[in-house]
């Protein structure tokens, strides 16, 4: 019996108790690395025989996975964090399964899509998830013509080395519709940060890109959880919101255009709404 086993996509007490009942009851785990997967283990105190399994080494180790579990062996797959077979080497190893009547069941756990979905405040009575951008150009392209012919919300995943080329994607392909970047979920420096792929770029000029992100796009035309339209009015702006977002930005050490910059990118609002807002907001004082 395979089980498909997910995990926290950050925070360990995100772990369910049946994934938990699961990863203890298991002849064996397949895990994506095994050492991200030993660390999770041992917080729990559970230990068991693993099994390298992923991108590089599926088409070879699959079989012999099936193998075991056709002369009765239980296996728990798991991924690297979130829920195995969401763009991941699970779904061949799923596969497999069905291929040679090997049965299997899901032990549901977070997904990072989902919960970025959720953090992002766009509508989600209709999402695509796309998972990560192709590296080749061509292919690319390609993959940014479907996404902008989506109606819905769209997710995509990207790590940080890529987030600047795949904000660069989407502002040549949609770029009035409005973005959600949601960072490092559930952990410590959990983040969201709001607006047109420009002006998220532009936020970046500045700052380095850490964590694996969540990228969400809004529906065209359509209103973020804040408030906002997509092309950021500034008439329905939280104000105190946006000049406690300066004021916390300056107290970092960023220089005021900096601050100022960045808070605009939080709120959906061009760079001259965002001075005319805070230069009103001294003048008041």
């Amino acid at each position: 019996m395979l089980y498909v086993v997910g995990t926290p996509i950050g925070n360990l007490g995100d772990v369910t108790l049946r994934a938990l009942e699961t990863l203890r009851s298991v002849d064996f785990i397949c895990a994506e690395d095994t050492r991200v997967t030993l660390r999770l283990l041992s917080h729990f105190e559970i230990k068991k025989p693993l099994v390298s399994y992923h991108e590089h080494n599926k088409l070879e180790r699959g079989p012999e996975i099936v193998a075991r579990l056709q002369k009765g062996e239980s296996c728990a797959l798991v991924s690297d964090a979130g829920m195995p077979g969401i763009s991941d080497p699970g779904e061949h190893l799923i596969g497999l399964c069905i291929g040679n009547d090997v049965p299997y069941t899901v032990i549901p756990g977070p997904v990072a899509f989902v919960t970025g979905a959720v953090m992002s405040g766009f509508p989600t009575g209709e999402i695509t998830f796309m998972g990560f951008v192709p590296q080749k150009k061509k292919d690319s392209a390609e993959f940014m013509e479907r996404l902008k012919a989506k109606t819905g919300t769209v997710c995509v995943y990207s790590a940080p080395h890529d987030i600047v080329g795949t904000l660069k994607l989407l502002r040549g392909t949609v770029p009035s519709r409005r973005l959600a970047l949601a960072r490092e979920l559930t952990k410590i420096h959990e983040e969201v940060l709001r607006g047109t792929a420009e002006e998220l770029i532009a936020y970046y000029e500045n700052t380095q890109p850490r964590g694996e992100y969540v990228i969400v796009i809004g529906p065209p035309d359509s209103l973020s959880g804040d408030g906002l339209s997509p092309a950021g009015d500034a008439a329905e702006v939280d104000i105190a919101g946006f000049l406690k977002k300066v004021d916390g930005y300056l107290e970092s050490g960023m220089k005021r255009n900096d601050a100022l910059k960045a808070a605009a990118a939080d709120f959906g609002l061009k760079r001259k709404e965002a001075y005319d807002l805070y230069q009103g907001a001294l003048d008041e004082q």
